[in-house]
């Protein structure tokens, strides 16, 4: 009897579990977000940095050799870039910042706006050559030295980062408060720096600028989203295009929100296929991908990560693809060659665990699993939590024998799986089962 009651117990919490699992309680309700679904918003955007660029350009053309204007007309072009995507507008400001360099070196102004589109491009370690003669010039140390902190955490140098920091003053200020949060969230301390970023964001209400506002309220909606907190994720991405209608990553939240959550692939797909419209990068493709892997459709999901492939490959991106390219090479052991070069070509200019873990994972898929063993073990384990980095870990431990420390970092990669998404989540608890 006693043996009975046991195992409808048992049945009962399985299915209560299925239950959980199955039917979910969507977070995602279009007629939230509805109205966002209009061009309308970013031809408003575009409009108006479009009329601002216009006025220092009509400046500039007076007065070609005005380097101000230049610099005025340099700063819209990067603006524009991010907010439209059209990746050239980003070299012709560049272009433009690097006469102005030529003519008026040392100038500490102009090495900010290099390093800062340096950044964009993700040419790191450009940027941090451009930060360091800055701080050597004196001027603006603040502004430089909070620069130059996140170039260094870019690049994996978390100990002249944590330095910086502790130099600085005006520990309560936006700017700096920002630095402890990624910091903290570097360091896994997840919590710890969504409580500093609420305190920037409380600070960016009162700021007066919206630019600012939407900036801390999009990037939390992402930490709460990272934490586990979806319904929070979801409404802050909300408050965030209330603040601007044109928050295009926010909608990009939202459409992850509707397909890692609610598994609801039809409304992440509209969303998606909206801004694939209006926004011309190729990060939607990635994405489109992943949902048409999840849904069971093999050649729609290898048509879309070619055309990721295909777009992210263009030269103009530079650097700004190049590690979403490394792991989909890496995962097709038929150009794990490929994988492996690009691998060696993100340690050199970010030499980030993050870029550890891709080498790791080329080389592994290469049969060389001792090599990949030592490489996560010198530069990836307790260095970060990335989601990501836990599971390619886990893998590699498994795959070397590892089995108990590979159960744990697989165990904590699936406490992940709002983050890594449906189809990364299957493949853990594959792996799971297989241990």
């Amino acid at each position: 009897m006693k043996k009975s009651i046991l195992f409808a117990g048992f049945v009962l919490a399985v299915a209560g579990i299925f239950f959980t699992i199955k039917f979910q309680k969507p977070i995602a309700h279009s007629a939230d977000f509805e109205a966002y679904l209009n061009p309308s918003h970013l031809k408003n955007a575009e409009n108006a940095l479009a009329a601002q660029i216009g006025f220092w350009e009509k400046k500039l053309a007076s007065q070609p050799e005005n380097f101000v204007y230049q610099s005025k007309v340099a700063g819209g072009y990067s603006a524009w870039f991010k907010l439209t995507g059209e990746v050239e507008k980003l070299h012709q400001s560049d272009s433009i910042l690097q006469n102005i360099n030529q003519r008026y070196p040392n100038q500490v102004g102009t090495l900010q706006a290099l390093a800062s589109n340096a950044v964009t491009r993700h040419s790191f370690a450009e940027a941090e050559g451009l930060m360091r003669q800055a701080l050597t010039l004196g001027e603006q140390k603040h502004a430089s030295s909070l620069m130059l902190t996140d170039v260094l955490m870019e690049r994996g140098n978390f100990s002249d980062a944590s330095m910086l920091m502790r130099d600085l003053d005006a520990r309560s200020h936006f700017d700096y408060l920002i630095r402890e949060m990624k910091m903290l969230d570097q360091r896994g301390k997840l919590p710890e720096a969504i409580e500093q970023m609420e305190k920037a964001l409380a600070l960016a209400r009162t700021s007066g600028s919206k630019d600012l506002l939407n900036w801390a309220l999009s990037n939390l909606a992402d930490m709460y989203g990272h934490d586990g907190r979806i319904q929070k994720s979801y409404d802050t991405y909300l408050e965030a295009l209330a603040n601007n209608p044109a928050d295009l990553h926010s909608l990009k939240g939202i459409a992850w929100v509707a397909f890692s959550h609610d598994k609801n692939t039809a409304e992440a797909r509209r969303i998606l296929g909206f801004l694939k419209i209006i926004h011309s990068v190729p990060d939607y493709d990635l994405l489109l991908s992943d949902i048409a892997t999840f849904e069971n459709k093999p050649e729609e999901a290898t048509a879309f990560s070619q055309s990721f492939i295909q777009k992210a490959s263009n030269p103009d991106y530079g650097n700004m693809y190049k590690a979403y390219l490394g792991n989909l090479k890496a995962s097709n052991m038929e150009h794990a060659d490929e994988a492996l070069a690009i691998a060696t070509d993100e340690i050199a200019e970010r030499p980030h665990p993050m870029s550890y873990v891709l080498l790791a994972w080329a080389v592994f898929q290469k049969g060389d699993k001792q090599a990949a063993l030592d490489i996560i073990q010198k530069h990836v384990m307790n260095q970060t939590q990335e989601p990501e980095a836990l599971y390619h870990s886990g893998v590699i431990l498994a795959g070397t024998g590892n089995k108990k420390e590979a159960k744990k970092y697989l165990e904590e990669a699936l406490d992940a799986s709002y983050e890594l998404g449906p189809v990364a989540t299957q493949e853990i608890r594959e792996d799971l089962r297989r241990l």
